[in-house]
């Protein structure tokens, strides 16, 4: 019924969630030495939004063995950027919990990608609660 309502009008219909082009597959994971790179397919970023956010599903786990330490970059069409954490800290190897999907906030302006959820492990763990007060009472 949709479809046959719209069939007048210039423009497409909108398929309401059964095509979700929000999610950007990785096509390659490539370990450098000084970093890692999620390789996005081509022209990912083209006609997005200038800001805001989407999705990167990430297919390919990072090979074992690979140091914790390096900062991970998103890459496309040749152009990397740095993946960002809180702080404007750089999300590294070790943040990272494995294949899966990653909320990302891109801004076209700065040219930043924030990771903003999705698996992400800070390096250092933080104090359960009770070690805390137990901290606090001695």
């Amino acid at each position: 019924m949709w479809p046959n309502f719209f069939t007048g009008f210039p423009f497409l219909f909108p398929t309401i969630g059964r095509v979700n082009l929000n999610t950007l597959p990785t096509v390659s994971v490539t370990v450098g030495t000084d970093n890692v790179t999620l390789e996005l397919p081509n022209h990912a970023f083209r006609n997005r939004d200038y800001v805001g956010g989407f999705y990167v599903n990430l297919r390919q786990p990072i090979p074992s063995g690979t140091a914790t330490t390096l900062p991970v970059l998103i890459g496309t069409n040749g152009d990397t950027r740095p993946l960002m954490a809180y702080n404007n800290e750089p999300v590294t190897v070790a943040n990272l919990a494995g294949t899966g999907i990653y909320e990302i906030h891109y801004n076209k302006y700065t040219n930043e990608l924030y990771l903003v959820n999705g698996g992400y492990r800070p390096t250092t763990p933080a104090a359960s609660t009770s070690e805390a007060v137990a901290a606090k009472s001695k």
